[in-house]
């Protein structure tokens, strides 16, 4: 807020997250007392109950988890340690039962329910790594994974989360599903990039949406705080601890009934629920440490004497090479490798979760408390602390500017189900984010940590502009940059209420009606006297920005089912959606504070602007299921869109689907070998959207002062935006052919996809005569971009027993993506740092394009001059900037009876190019890397270097290909008996590595370390933050 200091905006931060952890204990206390209010009062006699137990193999070994419904309601429970369950509320009648657990085939039963009476049954499921009979949300509700054309992937997080610790979605994803890629930055509180099948688009966000129970979600990456290079993710709001499943669905041909917008696939995530039965209650606490593992380059000079000169200054090789400079000594070193010198340290993380559930047959509820800290790697140096206090007079620095880098969340969620009659059930879920995000200006901020360290000439004799010795350091003491404090204060509220109504046996309705609103504050201060002495930092600098962010959902839609005749089975949906989506920002800037200042209306100058945009969307579908002998599953559907973003001229978009799968192994025809346990075919054609801008369409004016012909000012206006009345959506359309196997009872799966999609009417911000309007760019619908890949999941568990289990997962997939049509007339659009980038037809998105050389050292002196260098006349394609191929590998071993599980993931990126920018930076401003003057470094270093003094950056453009190992995890349920000490049901253990290595040829600080989460930079490294190494020690305890 405007005018809020700093202290205070902690103070309330601070309070506002012990008010939370509080309420989170008083909630978690009354509702565990109402469950059992709840249990105590229960009805009997009108309606009966349902038990038995799940188990598996001969040996009847406990199913623990495993999840028993009845069909068509919201009637469940989760089986026990000794794989008991008991389902309460059970209208009375012949009712079907489905039971599911990851790793096993999903089984069905019925059983006949008397009131007042209990049915026993009992399931013995069969261990298999896929299940057909899985079931899948999408946006039409729930259906099972056979009758999808398109491919999606489910991941139980709930599962996950039991043998792995994960602190954001970022995490979550890697590596999980085929096609995703996901990008992350190492600084603590930046997000991740995830992109699903390629780039889409060239002017619009390649982000996919995010549905929470049933809500859109605002999932935006890159909020900048105007620090350099990477932000905050709103995804990474998301608490993954309350998380049930996440489906992803990957592109057009599965996302058309989302509509606009989901061109860049759909994130559904479905939170957790309560379970009928007794209060349960889940304790888990972590901590862990954060390091840096990555390898900075030595800054390099070349000391000699250049006649008649009698002292020794900076000589390069070139001087060397023409005999202009007799060497005295070459010297190396770096910052970051001297411990009282190094703003590098040693980072943390911390975490508490408190959960509980439960209810009874007619309402169930879920709620979570988290809190959870963690401080990044950077700090003040050893040597800065000592010269800050003795010139500040005092003992100690104040804490934000001893560890810049921070992040403290809190999070709370509570989720209600309600069955208020037979056949009408309702869902409440309703979640509160509060954190505080505090980063030092870095990466590509020329006044930034990164810069300061990396980017100038390795010598000792420079002072900075008040006179100390900056002791390697680029311009500035590293205490006066980490002065400048750069927070941002989130307070997120996403509520839902669903629910659903079957007036019938063959007909469904459901309604969803929900908001994601986020109050975001950023603050940057550096106080008078403080900073980089650059401009007006040290007079004393105050930006703050207010942010209200609200996305608003309603979801209204039917299914009606019908049997034909014996063989054909419809299933009718229709549906209406609203989205609407509202940006509003209030920003002041002071310049000037006096001492103590720390607010904008303390300045001696003051400025501010306010900024507001909507953009709302209505949507229709309808869906036609057809389903042959339940082996043949044919489904057509239809969506249209308007939106206020389109041009006025533009009325709405059409997009169409329709697909077909096909059980062939089911057939009477087929011949189905006694391995084989199912074959799917599947293929689907669909499209979606990808919206404009709130404003893109819009003529509009902006108001400012006009001078007049006396030479005064009046205010005025001047057009702001052509905008455009025929400007429609980006249209993307896919085709997608795949198929799935299962053998050797579900044992083996592989999943198999091809796809091809193709956007048309993108966005370009095209160029046009200043002389027509004074503004030089308009958005036209002029684009069209091409992916297309292929994808592989092989699922198998090699060998299950109850003292070992083997499993894996291997995932992998292809993805070529090039500019089709850039529109008549259009010269090829740069892009990137330093325009090595260049978009046009034929090739990727973001590629990288520069002159070739080639060089001789043909005097023999181990020198390269630029005499003995050839460049090509005009700039070539030197490759892509994002992989084009990945693969990942997730081995797991269980033991002691399921007890002991060590699992694993490595994986691998390959067929791109790194713009190396850091080292571009060091060979031609700052002047400091080895290749300028060594002459012992390698010719092609030499050369690589030196073209860079003729802006050619080819030998910058390195390959990129890596292996990481990813993670690695121990999870271990300690003894019953241990459980017993502490009063707990179960006791786990959780050792987690991220990070643990990797093998590359790139020669840069990591090859995942990028200078944003925005592609368009295309995944440069510009003193970027690897991806760090963390440990983590986590327990849980469920009583």
């Amino acid at each position: 807020m405007m005018g809020e200091t700093p202290g205070s905006l902690r103070r309330r931060w601070v309070a506002s997250g012990s008010a939370m952890r509080r309420a989170g204990v008083r909630l978690l206390a009354g509702l565990g007392l109402l469950g059992s209010v709840w249990q105590s009062a229960e009805a009997q006699g009108s309606t009966g109950i349902v038990a038995g137990k799940v188990t598996e193999g001969s040996a009847a070994t406990p199913v623990v988890g495993a999840r028993v419904s009845v069909s068509g309601t919201q009637l469940a429970a989760l089986t026990g340690t000794d794989g008991a369950y008991s389902i309460r509320g059970v209208t009375p009648g012949t009712v079907e039962l489905q039971v599911v657990r990851l790793g096993y085939q999903p089984l069905r039963s019925t059983a006949t329910v008397a009131a007042g009476q209990t049915a026993t049954v009992n399931f013995t499921m069969v261990a298999a790594t896929y299940s057909l009979s899985a079931v899948v949300t999408t946006a039409t509700g729930q259906q099972r994974k056979v009758e999808l054309a398109n491919s999606t992937t489910q991941i139980s997080v709930a599962e996950k989360m039991e043998e792995l610790p994960i602190k954001d979605m970022g995490t979550l994803l890697s590596g999980r599903a085929s096609s995703v890629q996901v990008i992350s930055t190492g600084a603590t509180g930046t997000g991740s990039r995830i992109r699903i099948r390629g780039q889409n688009s060239f002017s619009l966000s390649n982000d996919p949406i995010v549905v929470i129970d049933g809500v859109r979600a605002t999932a935006s990456t890159n909020n900048g705080l105007s620090v350099g290079g990477s932000g905050p993710s709103r995804l990474d709001d998301i608490n993954p601890a309350e998380i049930e499943t996440i489906e992803v669905v990957k592109g057009p041909s599965a996302a058309t009934l989302y509509g606009t917008e989901a061109a860049n696939g759909v994130i559904v995530i479905t939170t957790k629920r309560g379970k009928s039965g007794k209060t349960k209650y889940n304790f888990t606490m972590e901590a862990g440490q954060i390091t840096n593992t990555a390898k900075y380059p030595d800054l390099w000079s070349l000391w000699g004497k250049t006649a008649p000169s009698t002292t020794s200054a900076i000589c390069l090789l070139s001087a060397v090479a023409a005999k202009t400079c007799a060497v005295d000594s070459l010297s190396h070193g770096n910052v970051l490798n001297m411990a009282n010198l190094t703003p590098i340290g040693t980072g943390d993380r911390k975490s508490y979760n408190f959960q509980a559930s439960g209810g009874t047959d007619k309402i169930q509820f879920f709620v979570s408390a988290q809190s959870e800290q963690e401080t990044g790697i950077y700090k003040m140096p050893t040597s800065e602390v000592t010269r800050l206090t003795t010139e500040r007079g005092v003992s100690a620095l104040p804490s934000d500017i001893m560890r810049p880098n921070a992040l403290a969340r809190n999070s709370l969620r509570a989720n209600l189900s309600a069955q208020l009659a037979p056949k009408w059930f309702v869902q409440v879920s309703s979640s509160y984010v509060n954190s505080l995000t505090r980063m030092p200006q870095n990466e590509d901020n020329g006044n930034g940590l990164m810069v300061d360290a990396l980017g100038g000439a390795w010598r000792g004799d420079l002072l900075d502009a008040q006179g100390d010795s900056l002791h390697g350091y680029r311009s500035f003491m590293m205490g006066d940059v980490l002065a400048q404090t750069t927070t941002q204060a989130i307070d997120r509220f996403i509520n839902s209420v669903t629910t659903q109504f079957n007036p019938t046996d063959w007909l469904s309705t459901h309604a969803a009606v929900g908001s994601d609103f986020t109050v975001r504050n950023d603050l940057f201060l550096s106080k008078v006297g403080e900073g980089p002495n650059t401009g007006t930092v040290r007079t004393g600098n105050i930006t703050s920005s207010s942010f209200s962010i609200n996305q608003q959902t309603v979801d209204l839609g039917a299914t009606a089912k019908a049997q034909l005749l014996p063989w054909l089975q419809t299933s009718t949906s229709v549906g209406m959606q609203y989205i609407r989506n509202a940006v509003g920002s209030t920003t002041g800037t002071g310049i000037g504070l006096p001492p103590g200042g720390v607010t904008v209306s303390a300045a001696a100058t003051r400025s501010s602007t306010q900024t507001f945009s909507e953009k709302r969307t209505l949507g229709y579908y309808a869906e036609e299921l057809f389903t042959v002998n339940d082996k043949l599953f044919i489904t057509a559907g239809m969506r249209r869109d308007a939106a206020s973003a389109f041009g006025q001229n533009f009325n709405a978009v059409w997009y169409p689907k329709f697909g077909a799968s096909w059980l062939i192994s089911e057939q009477s025809f087929f011949h189905k070998p006694s391995y084989l346990t199912s074959l799917r075919l599947r293929g689907t054609y669909g499209a979606s959207g990808q919206i404009p801008g709130a404003t893109d369409a819009v003529l509009y004016y902006s108001a400012g002062p006009t001078t007049l012909t006396n030479g005064s000012d009046t205010p005025g206006a001047s057009i702001g935006s052509l905008g455009n009345s025929i400007l429609k959506p980006e249209y993307s359309a896919e085709k997608e052919f795949g198929f799935d196997l299962a053998m050797f009872s579900g044992k083996t799966s592989i999943e198999f996809t091809t796809y091809d999609k193709t956007t048309t009417d993108a966005l370009i911000n095209k160029e046009i005569a200043p002389s027509l309007s004074g503004l030089a760019n308009q958005f036209v619908n002029i684009g069209s971009i091409q992916n297309t890949g292929v994808e592989l999941t092989w699922n198998q568990k090699l060998y299950d027993s109850r003292q070992l289990g083997i499993d894996f997962t291997l995932t992998g997939s292809t993805n070529k993506n090039r500019m089709l049509t850039l529109g008549a007339g259009i010269l090829p659009i740069s892009s990137g740092n330093r325009g090595t980038q260049r978009n046009l037809p034929g090739y990727p998105l973001y590629g990288l394009w520069d002159k070739s050389y080639t060089f001789n050292d043909a005097n023999k002196d181990g020198i390269i001059v630029l005499s003995e260098m050839t460049f090509s006349d005009t700039a070539v394609y030197q490759g892509a900037t994002f992989p084009t191929r990945e693969l990942a590998f997730t081995p797991s071993i269980e033991l002691l009876n399921h007890k002991l599980r060590i699992s694993s993931q490595i994986d691998s990126k390959w067929g791109f190019k790194k713009f190396n920018n850091t080292l571009r930076h060091q060979c031609q401003n700052g002047v400091t890397c080895r290749g300028r003057y060594d002459q012992s470094a390698p010719l092609e270093m030499q050369a690589a270097a030196l073209a860079t003094t003729q802006a050619v950056y080819t030998g910058m453009f390195e390959d990129g290909a890596f292996t990481r190992w990813r993670e690695m995890s121990i999870s271990y349920e300690m003894p019953q008996a241990w459980a017993n000490l502490v009063r707990a049901q179960r006791w786990n253990v959780i050792f987690t590595g991220r990070n643990l290595g990797v093998s590359t040829k790139y020669t840069g600080v990591d090859p995942e370390a990028a200078q944003s989460n925005s592609d368009q930079r295309g995944n440069e490294e510009y003193f970027s933050t690897p991806p760090l190494r963390t440990f983590m020690l986590r327990m849980n305890f469920t009583f």
